[in-house]
C-alpha cells in the first residue's frame, strides 16, 4: 500500500513553503515522494518550484480537487505506479473542503491500494481566524487534521501565540504538532508499516475487523516489523474504515453511530439492512445530527458494506472493539 497524505490550509497559509521543506526530509528518511499540487491558476508555477526536490510532480490547475477538479485528481491517483517506499502528497488549494475531500478519497473503490487519507493542516500564525466570512472554512480545514503546523510562528509575539493556542483548544482541534522533519519521520514509519499490505481491506483485517476476525496487528496502520522506527499504534488519522457485516439491523448501526466519541465529526458508509436486505443503503451522520439513509439499489461500486469515520484523534482500537461487540451475531432481526 501507499500512504496518501493531504496538505491542507487556507490561501497563503504557507503550504508550498512547508512542502518544499518536507520533501528533502522525506528523501532523507528513504521515502520516494510523489506530489500532486492543486491551485486555481498557478499550479504549474508551483510545480516548477518543486521539480528540483522530487522527480514526480503533477499540477492540477482549476477548481478544488474536492469538487470541480475531482476527476483529474482521481485520474492522477488511479494511474499512480505503486511501489515500496513511495508516498503521495496532495497539496490542495486554499479553499478546499477537507472533509468532503477525505470522504471522496476514503470511499472511492479504485483507490484501495492507498491508505485512508492522513491530513496535515498549515495555519498562518498571523492571520488565523482573521478571514472574516472565511473563518469557518479555515476552521474546518484545521478541525479535520491529524497533524498541524503553525507557519510564521517565529514572527508572532507571546500574547498572539497564547491567543492562538487558546483558540485551537477552544475549537477542539486535536491535531498533533508536526514540523517538516517530524512529519517526515511519521510518514516514513507509515510507509514501512503498510508496504507489505495489498489494500485497505488488508489493513482492516490486520487490525482486527469489526466483524470479529482478528489479525496479528493492533491498529489500522500497524504492521509487524522487527525493528520499527516508532510506535505507530497511537496514530490519529483523519479517517478510519470499519468493515460491516453483510447484513445488519438498522438499529445496530444507529447505536454504533450514536455512541461514537465527539472527535468523529462525520460518518458515511454503505450497508445492507435486515429490514430491506434486497438493496443497499448509503448512510451518513454529521456530529450529533440524526442518521440519514438513502437507498441506492441492488448493486454498489464498493466491494462490501463499510463505514468511514472522519475526524482527528480517532482511537481506532476502542472504536473497533465496540463495533465488534455491537455487530457480533449479525445479521440480526430488524429493529422495531
Amino acid at each position: 500500500m501507499t500512504p496518501l497524505i493531504l496538505l491542507v490550509g487556507f490561501l497563503g497559509a504557507g503550504k508550498t513553503t512547508y512542502l518544499r521543506q518536507l520533501l528533502p526530509q522525506l528523501r532523507a528518511q528513504g521515502v520516494d515522494p510523489h506530489v500532486i499540487i492543486n491551485d486555481y491558476q498557478n499550479a504549474r508555477v508551483d510545480a516548477e518550484l518543486l521539480r528540483e526536490l522530487t522527480d514526480s510532480v503533477v499540477p492540477i490547475s482549476g477548481s478544488c480537487v474536492c469538487c470541480g477538479s475531482r476527476e483529474e485528481l482521481l485520474g492522477a491517483l488511479e494511474t499512480f505506479a505503486h511501489a515500496p517506499g513511495r508516498a503521495v502528497v496532495i497539496e490542495t488549494n486554499g479553499t478546499t473542503d477537507s472533509e468532503e475531500l477525505i470522504e471522496l478519497l476514503s470511499l472511492e473503490p479504485t483507490l484501495e491500494r492507498f491508505t485512508q487519507p492522513i491530513q496535515l493542516s498549515v495555519i498562518d500564525g498571523h492571520r488565523w481566524q482573521k478571514r472574516f466570512w472565511h473563518n469557518s472554512l479555515e476552521l474546518d480545514q484545521a478541525t479535520t487534521a491529524s497533524f498541524l503546523f503553525i507557519a510564521r510562528a517565529d514572527e508572532i509575539d507571546a500574547n498572539r501565540r497564547a491567543r492562538l493556542e487558546e483558540s485551537i483548544e477552544h475549537h477542539g482541534i486535536h491535531a498533533t504538532p508536526a514540523d517538516p522533519e517530524t512529519f517526515a519521520r511519521e510518514i516514513a514509519g507509515i510507509v514501512a508499516a503498510v508496504r507489505d499490505l495489498p489494500d485497505r481491506d488488508a489493513v482492516a483485517h490486520e487490525a482486527g475487523c469489526a466483524c470479529g476476525h482478528h489479525g496479528d496487528g493492533d491498529h489500522e496502520q500497524h504492521h509487524h516489523h522487527e525493528e520499527p522506527a516508532h510506535d505507530h499504534s497511537a496514530h490519529h488519522f483523519a479517517s478510519l474504515q470499519i468493515d460491516l457485516p453483510p447484513t445488519v439491523a438498522r438499529g445496530t448501526i444507529i447505536a454504533f453511530l450514536d455512541g461514537l466519541p465527539p472527535e468523529v465529526i462525520r460518518v458515511k458508509g454503505l450497508a445492507r439492512l435486515a429490514d430491506s436486505p434486497e438493496e443497499y443503503h448509503v448512510f451518513q451522520k454529521v456530529d450529533s445530527s440524526a442518521v440519514q439513509w438513502l437507498p441506492i439499489g441492488r448493486t454498489s461500486r464498493l466491494s462490501h458494506p463499510l463505514a468511514v469515520l472522519i475526524g482527528p484523534g480517532i482511537e481506532a482500537d476502542a472504536i473497533r472493539a465496540r463495533a465488534a461487540e455491537l455487530f457480533a451475531g449479525e445479521p440480526a432481526q430488524a429493529a422495531s
